[in-house]
């Protein structure tokens, strides 16, 4: 019996067909519509997003905002780690509690309160990002912890290893590939929770552009920031696979 083996096509392959679909429909066979601008007239509109949106201000703010958020988390979960690894503790109860509302309350949710408490804040956005970006980590480090091998923490007990260099080295080494392979999630998560929040709160960051384009109908300009967005998240994975494969390489 001979088995037929279907082999996966690149993605980039996808990639570049739409990229052409796109050029030769929307360039040359339909110019005019309300769906895709033409590629150049979204070539042109990069200076406009530069000048009229102020892109450069704008996308820092967003980048900052995700990013930072999810390195700050990230080392404030690495630091306070033994917090959490008792999971019948108080704080681990409000963790619990958190993740209970989670599952039926998005997280924009709350992003709507702190813009109505805090709406002349220049640093709420990211506050919001950083707070969600942790408890994610720490609801998914308790969650991981719980599926830890006993073997390695009791094999570092019988020679004596104190408990907090077990936390640091036997347990958050155990568990820092995953942790990474959920930063891929919260990665994408952020982004859209973020520009979300600007959207909203209409002062700065990509969703402010987002929210003008759509305000001024202006296609060309929602279509660069698209791109924009997703180059960068693009990079942003990239970087967070490099810095896998450098410090989380284990298995």
């Amino acid at each position: 019996m001979i088995e037929l083996q279907i082999r996966r096509r690149p993605s980039a392959i996808y990639v570049v067909t739409y990229f052409i679909l796109w050029i030769v429909l929307f360039e040359f066979v339909l110019p005019v519509n309300n769906v895709l601008p033409k590629p150049s007239i979204v070539i042109q509109s990069f200076g406009a997003l530069w000048d009229e949106y102020h892109l450069a201000v704008n996308y820092l703010n967003t980048t900052a905002s995700v990013y930072l958020s999810i390195l700050f988390a990230y080392l404030l979960l690495h630091f306070l780690s033994h917090f959490f690894d008792n999971r019948k503790s108080v704080v681990s109860d409000f963790i619990h509690s958190l993740n209970w509302f989670s599952k039926f309350l998005p997280g924009i949710l709350i992003g709507f309160l702190l813009i109505y408490w805090f709406h002349d804040s220049l640093y709420i956005e990211f506050v919001f990002a950083l707070l969600t970006s942790f408890f994610s980590f720490v609801i998914f480090f308790q969650k991981r912890r719980a599926h830890l091998c006993h073997e390695y923490v009791d094999a570092a007990r019988s020679l004596g290893i104190s408990e907090i260099s077990i936390r640091r080295k036997v347990i958050w080494k155990s568990l820092q590939p995953e942790i990474f392979n959920h930063i891929f999630v919260l990665h994408l998560y952020i982004w859209s929770l973020v520009i979300a929040f600007e959207f909203i709160y209409g002062k700065f960051g990509i969703g402010n552009i987002f929210r003008l384009a759509l305000q001024y109908r202006d296609l060309s300009a929602m279509f660069s920031a698209f791109l924009i967005v997703g180059i960068t998240i693009f990079a942003g994975r990239g970087v967070i696979i490099f810095l896998k494969k450098k410090f989380a390489f284990w298995e």
